[in-house]
């Protein structure tokens, strides 16, 4: 056996031995548009094998609305989101939805693999932050105020194929929106919010707030990514950086090799902001991208992975690279559980 199928048995072994975690995918919007279009067993047609294949134990699962449904179908939108996604969930006996940590606790005891339902921005709760409470009943358990636009929270970074500086941080109403979220024991997740928004959101988060699905400035320019500064500032007050794996995102042009792009922003992560503070958030978006043009196949692909079964080829990359097994276990999901550990309610 040659020396890179080594690396890959040993990924795999850590891959079944440990926590796996994804801290972000657009799973709950992709199951109704293909749910829309008739399609039915989503996650087991399109996720589940490739999950049980690296291992996977928890799934961050992000409300993710469209700008066509903003404003007026923004609320119901997210809505049903949220009755698909518990639709799946009550088709399978192996997927759970992780309301609290002793649900984080069986997920990774009875080897189920978990779904953590997060809004990706607030947009469908408009200017009435009563709504939150609502949607902490229905498992949401995290939220950024904004994805890359303005709303009546927040100013979003750009997307990431612009490129390009925005201002203006959290408005009064955002500001009683943290401590709404805080109260609640939702976290919050700044991976779309701006600079100014993210330096204010610094000052006055009483609780540690996450990146799930950013990469590094510093690595590959880009506002869409976080300045060594701002990671400080993460791992300090208790949060964690899921890397993304968008090719936009880590800067992975056609020339480059995208796993080891993908590796480049971990071990500078690592680098500045120390081995407990960095994870896995790839943001696959090239079969959200299918069910919302209502294709089969992927023609040209954004993901650096591909899926998730490429996994595994990214941790052996990493061991390859020096990275010692022990931090590696905290990389592919030992971080994040610590954190959700801490910070879920405890029932």
């Amino acid at each position: 056996m040659n020396l890179e199928n080594e690396y890959l048995k040993t990924a795999l072994r850590l891959h079944r031995n440990y926590p796996v975690v994804d801290a972000h995918l657009d799973l709950p919007g992709e199951i109704l548009h293909r749910a829309v279009s008739g399609e039915k067993n989503i996650i087991k047609n399109y996720y589940l094998g490739n999950w049980k294949r690296c291992g996977m134990n928890l799934v961050v699962a992000s409300i993710y609305l469209e700008n066509s449904v903003l404003p007026e179908l923004g609320l119901r939108n997210a809505l049903n989101q949220i009755a698909v996604l518990n639709e799946e969930i009550a088709q399978s006996d192996e997927l759970v939805l992780v309301r609290n940590r002793q649900d984080l606790k069986n997920v990774l005891a009875d080897n189920k693999i978990g779904l953590l339902l997060y809004a990706e921005g607030l947009d469908f709760i408009g200017a009435d932050k009563r709504l939150i409470h609502i949607f902490y009943e229905l498992g949401v358990r995290g939220a950024a105020l904004t994805w890359s636009r303005t709303n009546l929270l927040a100013t979003g970074c750009c997307r990431a194929a612009e490129r390009k500086q925005t201002y203006g941080g959290l408005t009064c109403l955002g500001l009683e929106t943290v401590d709404e979220l805080e109260k609640k024991g939702i976290f919050i997740d700044v991976s779309h919010l701006n600079d100014d928004g993210f330096n204010e959101l610094s000052i006055v988060a009483k609780k540690p707030f996450i990146a799930t699905h950013s990469a590094c400035r510093e690595v590959f320019f880009n506002y869409r990514n976080l300045t060594d500064e701002q990671m400080v500032k993460l791992a300090k007050q208790g949060g964690i950086l899921g890397i993304n794996g968008h090719k936009l995102v880590v800067g992975a042009g056609e020339e480059d090799n995208p796993v080891l792009k993908i590796c480049e922003h971990i071990f500078h992560a690592i680098k500045v902001m120390g081995v407990s503070h960095v994870g896995y958030g790839f943001d696959f978006c090239d079969s959200y991208n299918c069910a919302l043009e209502h294709k089969k196949e992927v023609e040209d692909g954004s993901d650096c992975l591909g899926n998730h079964s490429g996994i595994p080829l990214l941790t052996a990359t990493l061991l390859s690279r020096g990275m010692p097994e022990d931090v590696a276990v905290r990389v592919i999901g030992g971080n994040f559980v610590e954190y959700f550990m801490r910070n879920l309610p405890r029932d």
